[in-house]
């Protein structure tokens, strides 16, 4: 596939693009012609995507990963919220650590919330657009998995009111896995 020219090429920021979901989706966007930014704690292996460093809960961490991506591509087209912490030994609710509950929290929600407050601006000029990665655990959950589906209903509930704040010019949608 021919990939276009690079005043013309559409940059994506991937989060917790270096494993599983978010990897597969960058490689794949990178091999349709996509620029590729991954934002990570991280660094991939292999690809054709630019890697940055960045802990998604924190805001000053996104503030600096932004401005870089956009300092190394000059423009952002979309984001893709898919970082995202689940642990299939996480205990029972009483035992649950607030340590714990407030990590998944800050990574799967806030980390939605900060990326996309640091990228909307530059979202706007290119009339661009939101993916969010929610999971079906956002509707239908598990044991022992409390924060995790917290998280995550939290995600579709701001995927909502985001589309609703900044649409039509930017669209905002939401999957679930």
């Amino acid at each position: 596939m021919r990939k276009k020219p690079l005043q013309t090429q559409k940059t994506v920021l991937v989060t917790g693009g270096s494993r599983g979901i978010g990897r597969g989706t960058a490689a794949l966007l990178a091999q349709r012609g996509y620029r590729v930014a991954v934002a990570d704690l991280d660094r991939p292996t292999g690809g054709a995507v630019a890697f940055f460093r960045c802990d998604v809960a924190s805001e000053a961490s996104v503030r600096t990963c932004v401005r870089a991506v956009l300092r190394r591509f000059g423009r952002l087209d979309a984001l893709i919220n898919n970082a995202g912490l689940a642990d299939p030994a996480d205990p029972p609710v009483e035992k649950l650590s607030l340590r714990a509950w407030n990590r998944r929290i800050g990574v799967n929600l806030t980390g939605v919330f900060l990326m996309s407050k640091h990228c909307v601006p530059h979202l706007r000029k290119t009339s661009g657009a939101i993916v969010n990665i929610a999971s079906t655990r956002a509707l239908q959950s598990e044991p022992d998995t409390e924060a995790y589906a917290a998280s995550k209903g939290g995600v579709v509930a701001l995927t909502h009111a985001l589309a609703m704040s900044l649409g039509p010019r930017i669209r905002v949608n939401c999957m679930h896995f």
